[in-house]
């Protein structure tokens, strides 16, 4: 059986505690285990204690192995499919996408777990750092600070991914502590929400420096914590987590109702809102949108692929301008998995394995130079079955209409559909498509053109497992100086999120214009047209359904691939594809939400076969997932631990 919630606060605060790290953001003590009086008389070794706390910090980029508390959420959506089904991200996102997960699944548990072992460790550092004599007090209390950060960014990630869960409390549990207060009940929605955001308060008061920059970068500072405080809130006013019928009978077993059912969904609205403002009032002149100029001394032409590639990448943080709070690693086996095959190139920093398709969806998504859905494009064509040659090839060399020294694809009569030709900027920073010229051109070869047909340089015949079997990949977080570069960091939050956060409180409250000046800004960054461009015929839109509508559009494209679209349609309680404004979350003709079929490019065929768009896999959502289970142990062990809305005990459906 393995250790439940409250056994983990125990022995992380009063057994013999290791302080080494497994792949830490920081230097580590290696090989030596010590006790906490030992370990607490000792600056050293009460810095290292903090720094193995940083490690439970999710390094999403893991996600094909789950270390480190990556999780599934670009393959656990419609964002991705991997194909190394023998690795455990790809066989759990399998299992999830297709209703085979169940409440003592052991990987479902895992996180769980691990943000707990975080969270005692936090309190155990919190309630002991003061003893380390050895370390100024001003230097204790900011280290004290770091630590209640990240304990409420910890119980956040658990929030989002479980709903209400136990608050544990400030102090470490003591030995003798009576059995019948060990079996604690999960708190409400509003008193999580409550407690995230005053600890994170309290660790602002506490003092932490604005911003950390330089050596420190990945350390947690009061711009990051008063970032997810509004994030936290921006949850708290979903759909999903307040006045939602559908938990309406989730209770305690003492008749606590654990989801809101009657309060005021404006009040929450406001209080996001005022969260957004804070943060950009307080800390807004330390961080602004990625801009890249042609030409960098007048600053009047703006590169947008560049400057939105920059936002996006994993390498270069100091370029980053829009950063707010990361993990530091070196990703080259995760750049490896958005490298293509690249079998005729003699060179390794861009060769890998594709192992992460995207889907068709994801690929519809993205509008069109006219800043518009492809559906409302009248120059956009459709096709069914196998296209004809009208729908493909392309007569000459198509470049960035920004910057035409940058070739998106060459001249070719079968590579390309012409649905690739005229996409906004962010499609072509995102997407590797058959025929797209890699991002890395300073090569032995040159310019180099990525295959995914069949028998194409990166395709089935030559890749095997490493070819995306939906046709497309995502290349996204690449850095364009190859897979073999090192100096990488996981963005986690970054000011785009907070734009768009921003615009949903506004769309929510009525507050129209203040919302689409925020997505524009966005858009204007993407070179996308804005709307209330009249001379491209882009309206403004005038009732909170439509202005909301065009804010989660915004969203889902500027941050896909970023671990937030999982997230995002669940908390707005659209992932079963059934709400008013599916037709902007997913392509029009897209079925099913979360669920249904998975769609992409037929990899185990050749021009013009491959163009065909077909079923790769048929996924399921049901109410029940918009929630994980909580772990069947904690529920078992625990009579006042009610269980999640749909989940039973020890029943795989």
């Amino acid at each position: 059986m393995r250790n439940n919630i409250i056994a983990i606060c125990i022995s992380a605060a009063f057994l013999v505690l290791g302080v080494t790290s497994c792949d830490s953001f920081f230097e580590p003590i290696p090989g030596t285990q010590y006790d906490l009086e030992a370990t607490f008389q000792d600056r050293l070794k009460t810095e290292q204690f903090l720094n193995n706390i940083y490690d439970y910090v999710p390094l999403e980029a893991n996600e094909r192995g789950l270390s480190d508390n990556a999780g599934i959420w670009t393959a656990g959506s419609l964002e991705s499919k991997i194909n190394w089904t023998s690795n455990i991200g790809g066989t759990l996102s399998a299992e999830w996408n297709t209703g085979k997960v169940y409440s003592s699944h052991v990987r479902i548990d895992d996180w769980f777990i691990e943000y707990y072992k975080g969270i005692s460790k936090a309190s155990t550092f919190i309630a002991n750092v003061d003893k380390c004599m050895e370390a100024a007090e001003s230097e204790r209390m900011q280290w004290k600070a770091q630590a209640r950060a990240l304990r409420a960014l910890y119980y956040f990630y658990l929030f989002r991914m479980y709903g209400p869960i136990v608050i544990i409390g400030e102090e470490p549990l003591p030995l003798d502590i009576p059995v019948s207060e060990l079996l604690m009940a999960r708190n409400t929605v509003d008193e999580c929400v409550n407690w995230i955001c005053s600890e994170f308060d309290k660790a602002v008061s506490e003092g932490l420096p604005a911003k950390y920059e330089g050596g420190n970068l990945g350390r947690i500072d009061a711009a990051a914590c008063m970032a997810f405080k509004a994030k936290t809130l921006l949850y708290a006013a979903s759909p999903l987590f307040n006045n939602n019928k559908m938990y309406a009978d989730l209770k305690n077993t003492d008749g606590t109702v654990l989801f809101p059912q009657d309060g005021d969904a404006q009040e929450k609205w406001r209080k996001a809102k005022n969260a957004y403002e804070h943060f950009f009032r307080t800390y807004g002149s330390q961080y602004h949108l990625t801009y890249v100029y042609l030409d960098p001394d007048s600053k009047t032409k703006i590169d947008h692929y560049e400057s939105c590639r920059t936002a996006f990448t994993y390498s270069n943080p100091a370029e980053n301008t829009e950063l707010i709070f990361s993990r530091l690693t070196n990703k080259t086996l995760d750049l490896y998995c958005h490298t293509p095959y690249h079998k005729h190139v003699n060179e390794s920093s861009i060769k890998g394995g594709l192992g992460f398709g995207t889907s068709q969806q994801m690929v519809d998504m993205y509008f069109t130079d006219k800043g518009l859905r492809i559906e409302d494009d009248p120059d956009y064509v459709e096709y069914e079955g196998i296209p004809g040659p009208e729908h493909y090839g392309w007569e000459t060399d198509y470049n960035d209409p920004f910057n035409p020294s940058r070739n998106y694809f060459k001249k070719n009569t079968n590579k390309t559909l012409k649905q690739w030709a005229h996409r906004e900027p962010r499609f072509y920073v995102a997407i590797t498509f058959n025929g797209s010229t890699w991002l890395k051109t300073d090569t032995s070869a040159g310019e180099v053109t990525t295959e995914l047909t069949y028998n194409g340089n990166s395709g089935f015949a030559a890749a095997n497992w490493d070819a995306p079997y939906s046709g497309y990949g995502f290349r996204k977080p690449y850095a364009i100086e190859g897979k073999s570069n090192t100096n990488n960091y996981v963005c986690l939050l970054r000011l785009s999120d907070m734009y768009l956060g921003y615009a949903e409180c506004c769309a929510a409250l009525g507050d129209y214009d203040t919302a689409l000046e925020y997505v524009n800004k966005i858009r204007a960054r993407a070179g996308v047209p804005l709307y209330g461009d009249a001379a491209r015929q882009i309206s403004v839109p005038q009732t909170e359904v439509e202005v909301t509508k065009r804010v989660r559009r915004e969203r889902l494209v500027e941050l896909a691939y970023e671990w937030n679209r999982f997230f995002d349609v669940r908390r707005w309680k659209a992932a079963d594809g059934k709400s008013v404004d599916a037709d902007w979350l997913y392509p029009e003709w897209h079925t099913g939400g979360e669920g249904g079929a998975f769609i992409g490019m037929n990899y185990m065929a050749d021009a013009p076969e491959f163009f065909e768009k077909v079923v790769l896999e048929n996924r399921v959502f049901s109410d029940k997932m918009y929630f994980f289970p909580l772990p069947e142990d904690d529920v078992l062990r625990n009579p006042k631990m009610v269980q999640n809305y749909g989940w039973s005990v020890s029943n795989a459906q």
